[in-house]
Order: structure tokens, then sequence, then C-alpha cells
């Protein structure tokens, strides 16, 4: 049996990954998620239809997502008029599974794993992954914490420092990429109830290499747990 994951590890591929509405909605998910990207091996794309439920899910006086589109010139993909054959995905999931597909993505990026069926993505060679865990194994110490920084320098609100939000913010949204850098700035207890997702990954390929390797639900195959 493959070993399981214990920390983040050197960047071995590119490719692309989808970002499904509920972290496009999400202010920290978000951003860390599109601050890392310049920093790592991934690009990230997203279909007008995620826009559209993430505009439809923002809460009152967040910037809404078409205007940040527009401001940092994320990429925008067509929904596919002609989508992917589908099973045993949650019928609200499947338009976005098929623009995925469509895309040529290797993964989308969600906080709800558990809405995506292990025949489609099978089917398909998508894996579903949580934020954070993606995170984890996309980033370095060194461009976690310039992440980090950024915020924090941009911010006028509190926590305004790379620690504080790495114990509050990171720790609450995104706990696998705490755990990962848990104690990168000292000792710190995370500010909420550490609560990881009960499903952080699901699919046949491999969260840090990217290859269809059938994984351990960790999302790790078994080269990537061992180096």
């Amino acid at each position: 049996m493959c070993a399981r994951w214990r920390g983040t590890l050197p960047l071995t591929s590119e490719f692309r990954a989808f970002v499904d509405a509920d972290v496009l909605a999400s202010p920290v998910s978000r951003t860390v998620l599109y601050l890392m990207r310049p920093l790592s091996s991934f690009e990230l794309v997203y279909s007008r239809h995620v826009e559209a439920e993430a505009l439809r899910h923002q809460k009152p006086g967040h910037i809404p997502v078409d205007t940040l589109r527009g401001r940092f010139d994320w990429p925008l993909v067509e929904d596919p008029g002609n989508p992917a054959a589908m099973d045993d995905t949650d019928p609200k999931d499947r338009p976005v599974l098929a623009a995925a597909v469509a895309a040529g993505a290797g993964f989308v990026i969600t906080r709800n794993v558990r809405d995506f069926g292990p025949g489609d993505l099978a089917r398909h060679g998508v894996s579903a992954v949580h934020p954070g865990v993606f995170l984890a194994h996309h980033s370095t110490a060194e461009s976690y914490r310039e992440v980090l920084e950024s915020i924090g320098e941009h911010r006028a609100r509190e926590p305004r420092s790379a620690p504080a939000i790495h114990a509050t913010e990171i720790a609450l949204h995104l706990p696998a990429l705490f755990d990962a850098y848990r104690n990168l700035f000292g000792l710190v207890r995370p500010g909420h109830p550490h609560q990881p997702p009960a499903i952080p990954f699901r699919g046949p390929r491999c969260v840090k290499c990217a290859r269809i390797t059938h994984p351990e639900p960790t999302g790790l195959c078994c080269r990537c747990s061992t180096l």
C-alpha cells in the first residue's frame, strides 16, 4: 500500500485545472489559488456557467467575480454545446465537469468533491480535489509565505500579518494547506476548529504529478507518496 501524504513535493508538471463556483465565490480560497498560480506550474480556467453560479452565491459587498476577471485577465472558457455524458455526478455539477472535460482540464478544484461521481471522473480522466489539498501539493514554503505577505500588504482589515492569516483564515478554509506549513511561522494553534474535508480527493489523476495512476484517497500515487 502506498504511504500517506507527508508534505509538499517538488513541482513536476504543467497542467490545467478547472475552478468550481464554490471556490470562485470564496474570497480566501480564490485569492490564495490565483496568487499562487504564477508561482507554480498550473493554469486556472472556469466557464461562464461557473461564473454565473459564483456571482449568485457571493456575499453582498464582495467584489463581483466578473469584475475581478476583467481586472486580472483570468481565462474564461465556453460551456460545451455538446457536453460529455455523465452518470454518477450530481446533476447540478454535471455542467461543471462537462466544461472541465471540454477545456482539457485534469482537475476540478472544488469544496464539494463528494458531488463528482467516481465513474464519471474515471471515464474522463479528471480528478476532483479540495483547494487546500491542491495548493498543499503545488506550493513551496517560499511561495506560500510570499502569497500570505502579499494578501496582508493589500488589506485594510485584520488579520494583516502572514502568521495571523495562516493561523486563522487558512486553517479554517484551506486546512490541508495549513497542515502542510503548520509551523512555518513558529508553533501556532488554529484560530478556528480544524476540520479537514470529509472527502478531500476523488479521481484517477494524481494531484501531484497529474498522471493517471489511480491514486489513494489522499490524492497521491505510489511514486509521489514516497518522494
